[in-house]
């Protein structure tokens, strides 16, 4: 395998690269993670799932009965009380320090962790280099080694503009007020991770295309919840069944802009809450105001980060879009791509055979597992290989 730093370097520091680099560690394969900085943290789709109750086992409630079973004396009642009181959550960020915490008291000696962003990618050989680098424009560049790399950077969804008008009057048309409820999932972005949460009551779509009337469809069907399209100014682009479905179901359209969203219930008495906590209302430019107890953003992909897998040359999925919109092709259910060495695992990924490959927390984190396994297996035989020489 040449003479290298790194059996592996996992590149990515959500649930795909937490996943890859925690296997990699139980497997004694000497690994750097490459979590990235805060600055693409925050670029990540999976910082703004805030709850992470869609897979079994990853629920508050598994650990607190097990700590209020401990607790179970009259001296600990209060205590009781105040978790039964306490709201818990279980999210990405949760999972991911989770991971850091136990690679550190538990696998220092293997994995060495680094909260830089990978800029520049090579394979000489058998040899992967990769250059790190702390802040943008800066000279100075870190250069490590590997005979595998783990790419899990993931994809980041188009967000509403909101076209908000200051106390001072001056009009700001930005995403960045969609902020705050995406941060508290008042706001969604996932479908299959976070859509069963509009049981509590009315939601609105924020999309325009067939598939965001499709998801529409999908919600009302299965919840029997009001449901409203917020097309925000754009068009509906609904095909004739798609829209004789969402007329027979009152699913209402409403093509203003968003200039708000209203945290209040009509008639409450205003009570001070954090921002993005609660959800009552999206408020448009015509002055409608769609009730809403979450929204769900259905505007596409705005990005997938496969610079890195462009570097390197590998395949992209052939469809009639830039190639920043097109995700990576990996073989097969071992996540490997057309280089060999080199994997990619989460949203970023798609199957070349068609396999299923949904872009799911579950998911990544299979592939994760399995792209380590092949990396472990390989490791092993080259090492019989040598001694048997």
């Amino acid at each position: 395998m040449g003479n290298v730093e790194y059996d592996c370097i996992v590149i990515g520091g959500g649930i795909g690269g937490s996943a890859s680099t925690l296997r990699a560690a139980q497997y004694h394969l000497k690994t750097l993670w490459v979590k990235g900085t805060r600055k693409t943290a925050k670029a990540s789709r999976g910082k703004y799932v805030l709850n992470i109750d869609n897979m079994i086992g990853v629920h508050p409630d598994i650990m607190l009965k097990q700590v209020k079973k401990s607790l179970n004396t009259e001296e600990f009642e209060r205590a009781i009380q105040h978790l039964n009181e306490e709201t818990f959550h279980i999210g990405t960020q949760e999972i991911v320090d989770n991971v850091l915490e136990r690679i550190e008291s538990q696998y220092s000696e293997l994995v060495t962790v680094k909260d830089l962003k990978a800029v520049d990618i090579k394979k000489d050989g058998d040899i992967f280099t990769v250059q790190l680098q702390e802040k943008p424009d800066s000279e100075q560049l870190e250069v490590v080694t590997g005979s595998n790399v783990i790419l899990s950077t993931g994809v980041m969804d188009t967000l509403p503009q909101v076209k908000k008008t200051l106390k001072s009057g001056r009009e700001v048309d930005d995403i960045k007020w969609v902020f705050p409820f995406s941060n508290l999932e008042r706001l969604l972005y996932c479908i299959r991770c976070e859509g069963h949460l509009v049981i509590s009551g009315a939601a609105a779509i924020i999309g325009h295309s067939e598939v965001a009337c499709q998801i529409g469809l999908m919600l009302k069907e299965r919840y029997n919840v009001p449901i409203t399209m917020v097309t925000n100014g754009e068009s509906l682009e609904a095909e004739d069944t798609t829209r004789k479905l969402m007329n027979h179901h009152g699913i209402n359209v409403e093509t203003s802009r968003i200039v708000g969203f209203d945290d209040q219930e009509t008639g409450e008495e205003i009570i001070k809450k954090k921002a993005g906590s609660d959800l009552h209302a999206i408020i448009l430019e015509d002055n409608t105001r769609v009730t809403a107890r979450y929204g769900l953003v259905s505007l596409g992909i705005y990005k997938v980060y496969n610079e890195l897998a462009i570097q390197l040359g590998a395949r992209l999925e052939n469809i009639d879009k830039p190639d920043e919109l097109k995700r990576v092709l990996i073989e097969d259910y071992s996540a490997e791509t057309d280089i060999r060495g080199f994997f990619c695992v989460g949203d970023m990924a798609s199957r070349k055979d068609g396999g299923p490959s949904m872009m799911q927390i579950y998911t990544a984190q299979e592939y994760a597992v399995r792209a380590v396994d092949t990396i472990e297996r390989r490791h092993r035989k080259f090492q019989r290989a040598e001694i048997l020489k």
